[in-house]
This record gives C-alpha cells, sequence and structure tokens, in this order.
C-alpha cells in the first residue's frame, strides 16, 4: 500500500506502516475472537510493522554467513549479528503464563516458563548475497521448524524473520544476538536509571515510572499503593537498543518484550510470540546510525518558534488566575511563550491533590471568556495551552456519549470498562477501533484546536489494563503495547486534518515502538520535586539521552518536578531554580505546580525567585535561532536535539563516562548541576584538540579532552561552547548581556 494511501477504516491519510496496521483490523471479521484468529493478527500485525522497511530498500549490502566448528555465524558490514553452536544455540522456544496485574496505571507482571526447548540443530538452506536461509529443529518436538531468514534491505539495513511452522502451541520465544564483553548499549525508549543498560534486563511494557525508584523512604512511602517503581518501570519503553558496535536493533512485535543485558557473550531478546521479526540498521557512525532509526521511525516536524523562546508557565484554577499571573509575570520580565490551563475542563480534589475533571471541553463556568482570552493573549505573542488524556470520568457528557456510540473500551461482558484513576473511575476511548479514534479526533479538533489552543499535555497513554477489550481484535498484550502509538496517531490526525502541524503542539510522555514518527514533543513524564537520581532532576537527563537514541529527538520535563508528598517530599526554592536553569538549553521551558501545589515552591513564590525566573526566560528566548536550526535538522536529518557526549565525539573514550552531561547540539555542551548546596561543578570537556570556552569565564579557551572544575553559582549553569562556532556571536552576546560582568575561573 502506497503512502498517504486512505484504508476504508482509517481516520486521516496515514504512512503505509500506519495504514498496513488498519488494514490488518480490516481483514479481520467483526467478532474474530478465537485463539486462532488472535493469533493470526497478531502475526498480521508484527508483519505489517515490517512494510515500511520493505518499501525503503535502497540497494544491496552485505550479509554474510561463516561456517565454525559446531555452528555458524552470520554478520552483516563484517559485525557478528548471530554466533550459534550446539552448546550456545540462538533460538529457544516454549510456553508459559503471564499475569499483568493492573493498579493506577502501574503493573505487577508474574511471568511463567513451562516448557524452554533449545534449537540446536540447523540445515542451510540458501546462502545468497543480499540474504541467508536456515531452518532449526529440536530433539524434543521432531515437528517443529523454525525458518531464520537474514536478509538485506538497503545498503544500511537487515530484516530479520524467525517463523515457526507450528501455529500456536508455542508463545514463547528467546531469541540470541552475539555481544563482546565489553559492548555498551542504550536506548530501549525512555529509561531514566541508567544510560549504558548493560548488567541489567529491560521489560518492555508501558506503564506509571513509579514514585521513588531509587529505594529509601518515598519508596517506602509509595509501596503503600502500590505506586513503587524500579529502575527499569517507565512511560516509554521502546523494543530497542543502540550498541556501540554501531548498529541498532528494533524488535518489531506488538507484545511484551524482555531486553536482557546481563550476559557477557550475547545479548537475549525474550518475547510473547513463536515468532519473531527485528530490523537492525548499521551506519558508519553512532550518530548517523540514531539518525537512521529517526528517520526510518518518523522524525518530529520542526517546533514552532513561539513555543522555543521564554517560558510556558503552568497556571490553574480558572481565568482571572490564569491572566493575574500573566500580567504579574510580564510585569516582572518574564518572557511568556505560553500559559499552560491544564484544569480547562473543570476540577476536582482527591487524595492525591488538585485534579484534573476529565471531560475534555472547555468549562465555561470555570474558566469564563476563555475564548477571548485566548485570542487576546495570541496577539500579545502568547499561546494558551490545556489537557486532555485517552479517558472520560464517569458520569460526564462525553463519557456517556461514548458509552452510547460504543466508543469506549469494555469489560468481559460487553459494558463500558470503568477504571481506577485514584479517587474517580473512567472510560477509555477504544482508539484501536476506528469509529472511536475517528470521533475522538474530531473532538479535539472541535474542542481544542478550534477553540485556538497551541497545544496540550497528551496524557496517558499506559493504562490498557489486559482485560479492557476493544471492538478491533487484538489481544489484551497487543492492545496495551498499540494503544500509545494510536494514541499519538489520533493526535497528530487531529493536526493534520486541521492542517494545525508545525503550529500546534501536543506533548506526549507515553508511547512504544513507532510512536515517536506521530508525535511532535516529549515529555519526561512525573519526577519527584527532588535530587535523587532515580526519580528526581537527575533522571531527566538520562531520560532525554535514551529516547533521543531510541529515535524520539525533542523532549523537556516539568521544571522542579511534580510528585509532592509533604512533608516529606515538597520542592524547595534552589530545586526548582537549578532545574530552570538547565531548562535553558532545552528545547521548551516549562513550569508545572506539581500535584500539591501549596506544598512546593513557585516561580512566583517570591520576588527574587520571579525575577531571577525572569532572566533565564530571556536566556531562553535568546537561543531561539540556535534551537531553530536544531529543530530544523530533527525534522529533515533525524539529529537528536539533545544527545548524549558519545554520539558527537565517538572515538573520545571519557564521552562515554558523562552520563549527565549533554550536548546541546554539536556546539554547546551543557553539565547541569545536579546537586543542593554547591557552588562548584566538575564538567567533562571531550574532543582532541576541541577548544572549549566557559559560558560565563573570561574567554579563555580550554582544549579537550579535559576534567575542569566550575564555578557554579545559582544562575549560571556549567556551559561551555565549542569554539569557531556558527554560533558563537549569538553565545558571546548572552554571556555579555547576562552574565553581570561575571568573569568565573575554572580550575583543571
Amino acid at each position: 500500500m502506497a503512502a498517504g494511501v486512505l484504508c476504508s477504516a482509517s481516520p486521516a491519510p496515514l504512512t503505509s506502516l500506519q495504514s498496513s496496521i488498519r488494514c490488518c483490523k480490516c481483514l479481520a471479521a467483526d467478532g474474530g475472537q478465537t485463539l486462532r484468529e488472535r493469533e493470526s493478527m497478531r502475526h498480521l500485525v508484527a508483519a505489517a510493522l515490517l512494510v515500511v522497511a520493505a518499501a525503503a530498500g535502497l540497494g544491496r549490502g552485505e550479509v554474510t554467513y561463516e561456517e565454525i566448528e559446531g555452528g555458524f555465524t552470520i554478520s552483516f558490514q563484517n559485525e557478528v549479528i548471530f554466533r550459534h553452536t550446539t552448546d550456545n544455540p540462538i533460538f529457544y522456544i516454549g510456553t508459559g503464563n503471564a499475569n499483568f496485574t493492573e493498579h493506577q496505571g502501574n503493573f505487577d507482571i508474574q511471568d511463567e516458563t513451562l516448557i524452554k526447548l533449545p534449537l540446536q540443530d540447523f540445515t542451510k538452506v540458501s546462502v545468497e548475497v543480499d540474504v541467508v536461509s536456515l531452518v532449526f529443529t529440536t530433539a524434543t518436538d521432531p515437528d517443529l521448524l523454525v525458518e531464520l531468514t537474514v536478509k538485506q534491505a538497503s545498503d544500511n539495513r537487515v530484516d530479520i524473520s524467525a517463523k515457526t511452522s507450528t501455529f500456536s502451541y508455542y508463545n514463547r520465544f528467546w531469541v540470541r544476538v552475539w555481544a563482546e564483553e565489553a559492548e555498551q548499549v542504550w536506548g530501549a525508549g525512555e529509561q531514566y536509571s541508567y544510560l549504558n543498560l548493560r548488567g541489567r534486563d529491560y521489560p518492555i511494557w508501558p506503564r506509571e515510572q513509579g514514585v521513588g525508584r531509587d529505594g529509601g523512604i518515598i519508596a517506602n512511602l509509595s509501596d503503600v499503593d502500590g505506586a513503587e517503581g524500579d529502575y527499569h518501570t517507565t512511560y516509554y519503553p521502546m523494543s530497542s537498543f543502540l550498541s556501540s558496535r554501531g548498529y541498532s536493533l528494533l524488535t518489531q512485535t506488538p507484545e511484551y518484550v524482555v531486553l536482557d543485558f546481563t550476559e557477557a557473550a550475547y545479548h537475549e531478546v525474550f518475547l510473547h510470540n513463536y515468532e519473531f521479526y527485528a530490523t537492525l540498521l548499521r551506519e558508519p557512525t553512532l550518530m548517523a546510525t540514531v539518525q537512521a532509526v529517526t528517520i526510518y521511525l518518523g522524525t518530529q516536524p520542526q517546533l514552532p518558534d513561539w513555543i522555543m523562546r521564554g517560558a510556558i508557565l503552568g497556571v490553574q484554577r480558572g481565568t482571572a488566575e490564569m491572566l493575574f499571573r500573566y500580567q504579574e509575570a510580564r510585569d516582572a520580565g518574564v518572557d511568556v511563550s505560553g500559559l499552560w490551563i491544564q484544569d480547562w475542563s473543570g476540577s476536582i480534589q482527591t487524595l492525591f491533590g488538585h485534579r484534573v475533571y476529565w471531560n475534555w471541553r472547555w468549562n465555561e463556568t470555570y474558566y469564563p471568556d476563555l475564548d477571548l482570552a485566548i485570542t487576546t493573549l495570541a496577539q500579545e505573542g502568547t499561546r494558551v495551552l490545556a489537557y486532555a488524556n485517552p479517558h472520560l470520568i464517569e458520569g460526564s457528557d462525553m463519557f456517556e456519549e461514548a458509552a452510547a456510540h460504543g466508543y469506549l473500551m469494555t469489560d468481559s461482558h460487553g459494558d463500558a470498562f470503568r477504571q481506577d484513576f485514584g479517587g474517580f473511575l473512567a472510560g477509555t476511548v477504544d482508539l484501536l477501533s476506528p469509529d472511536a479514534f475517528n470521533w475522538y479526533k474530531e473532538e479535539i479538533e472541535k474542542n481544542m484546536i478550534a477553540l485556538g489552543f497551541g497545544g496540550w499535555m497528551a496524557d496517558f497513554g499506559e493504562y490498557t489494563r489486559y482485560d479492557m477489550y476493544s471492538r478491533a481484535p487484538y489481544d489484551g498484550e497487543s492492545r496495551h503495547m498499540l494503544f500509545p502509538w494510536f494514541w499519538a496517531m489520533c493526535n497528530r490526525a487531529a493536526l493534520d486534518s486541521s492542517g494545525t502541524t508545525g503550529q500546534v503542539v501536543p506533548f506526549m510522555r507515553s508511547g512504544s515502538l513507532h510512536a515517536s514518527g506521530s508525535q511532535v514533543l516529549a515529555w519526561a513524564g512525573d519526577q519527584n520535586v527532588n535530587w535523587a537520581y532515580g526519580d528526581g532532576l537527575p533522571s531527566t537527563v538520562i531520560a532525554a539521552h535514551n529516547l533521543a537514541i531510541s529515535g524520539m529527538g525533542v523532549t523537556h520535563f516539568d521544571i522542579g518536578g511534580y510528585t509532592t508528598q509533604p512533608p516529606v517530599l515538597v520542592r524547595s526554592k534552589e530545586l526548582l531554580l537549578r532545574s530552570a536553569e538547565y531548562a535553558v538549553f532545552t528545547p521548551v521551558m516549562r513550569t508545572h505546580e506539581g500535584n500539591k501545589p501549596g506544598s512546593n515552591h513557585q516561580y512566583y513564590s517570591d520576588q527574587d525567585t520571579l525575577q531571577q525566573f525572569a532572566r533565564l526566560t530571556q536566556m531562553h528566548t535568546r537561543l531561539l535561532p540556535y534551537a531553530r536550526h536544531l529543530s530544523q535538522n530533527l525534522e529533515t536529518k533525524g539529529t537528536p536535539m539533545q544527545r548524549p557526549l558519545f554520539l558527537q565525539f565517538e572515538e573520545d573514550p571519557g564521552s562515554y563516562e558523562a552520563d549527565y552531561q549533554y550536548m546541546y547540539g554539536p556546539d554547546l555542551l551543557v553539565a547541569p548541576v545536579l546537586h543542593k548546596n554547591v557552588d562548584e561543578w566538575e564538567v567533562y570537556l571531550p574532543g582532541e584538540e576541541v577548544k572549549w570556552i566557559h559560558l560565563w569565564g573570561d574567554g579563555t579557551a580550554v582544549t579537550g579532552p579535559a576534567r575542569v572544575k566550575v564555578p557554579a553559582p545559582l544562575g549560571y549553569p556549567p556551559v561551555f561552547y565549542r569554539r569557531g562556532s556558527a554560533w558563537e556571536s549569538i553565545f558571546q552576546e548572552i554571556a555579555a548581556d547576562f552574565g553581570n560582568n561575571r568573569k568565573l575561573k575554572i580550575r583543571h
């Protein structure tokens, strides 16, 4: 199917990949819920995930097969992918049971393996220039045949499939990709705790990131209601990873996956399926491979200028309060790019705090004259942003309308599923069903875009339970894994249909493989309002790195964090300002009051904070030409706006250790201050003979590679720019206009 062709069930023009998924739904009969039909659908979905790869083939490359004692190796561009011997087979197949227990977006996953058979014996079927095919068997089940095909699709891409002759008896598959002991791996979507994933396993299952992911008193408090997270829990996992050997492997399946990097000799991909499909991309450099991944999945459109200047202020509680905070900020010199009113649809109070009323239509009583305010503010260069998610609170008019038309996901009896969201029940729009998808897309256009919103937080997407049913015949795992992607597609379809792509910006926290191709902007989710590396401010740096490596090249975070649990967990003035100074050197600055605003220090809490914050927003605006250039490169070349140092300086060993620093584009190196009560920070400057200039220094260049101690008073984050940069004059202007004549001395 050609790109842009409309499937009869499609709500909007789609890519060929998305159209193929839609057509899989069209092929299924209305009520086809037998085991064979569900398994067939899973097979079709997985196969459809390779359509784009097949359509984009550019030429012939080099896949090589070599026999070794007791087995073989298969390589691509002289890098071994598979190394099989009788003692160490690359495939296991088996059966098992799993239980996914959900509580307010947190999942307890219990997975039991009943049978695990090694596929030790193999027969060479075909070895050609661009394709290798082999058939594997096991003595335990002589009727079982698994055919492996490794096919060159272009100069930089290999498609891998392992198909079994036994249709539905087996439901577990283990695939081992050869590894070197010193190899590093990164990615797996938005992982918060570690940049190098080696030595750990990562379940790929979208869910709440959890509270207190690094243990301690916060975790103990959270575990009371099952909200405690772990190092791997995340809203946005992806079944893909980048290897330091230069390749990225994307496992193309809509089911539960575990990426296991605990063994020295191999990386294991475990999935709930009887077949395996994957795409491997490899370019001459790590950066080029990441660019190829981003382009393959779909680049994000260029952000509009308005959202990359100044700051978006998170404000609430009605039109009068919104306009008061706006004027207060403007009077203090804050460059206000937007006002984000998440409670535009109304509010309710729960034990967790001030919550939005989940009925995605303008509450004219709570926000009188909002339409007039939106128009007036737009004339002053300030956009108003809102909030939405794919759930509707029980008893609201949208809930009743959706339930009446069959647009909500259901329980096993066919009744609208009412899920506990912490203080209230809500139904989930069945976005997997074309009719519900179209209805909700039109609601977004009518209720949000037509009203004049400049964007919205497109929240949630990761709560779909195993026992929630869709009119589309997906099984429970596929429903959960595909839902964040369809939520992204729904928002993007509303933009495309209304002609506002590139002007209106939804930002999302949840996702899965391929969701990034429909998204515009990500945000890091609900961090704690503290300095904890596992769940506080530092985790946003690692999250941005792994997300960029995985193909989502533009993200931002809540300034000061979100999750508040007084008196133990409250936001300080220092945390707010340190996170704001770090946000200056990211694409988007946006504040959030947190779930309990009265317990947190806010940008408006005192005059000193307001003035310091104003200065930072003005700095952010000065960087707009540079940010615009980076956003253009993301859209056209797939280059992430923020990236870990080693993508820029692959030959520099020290760049692989600087996990909590990042490159903002090619010319700015940022090392955020991530501890409280410090006024000095250590920075690693990478690159052989690269000359770095401290933004707040005396102009003296430091030649890399080098480690330096940088004075870091509040408001002067450790930032260096590359001498000779095409943007050097902008950086020098920022230093001159916002440095207050400071000439901070660095120590080697």
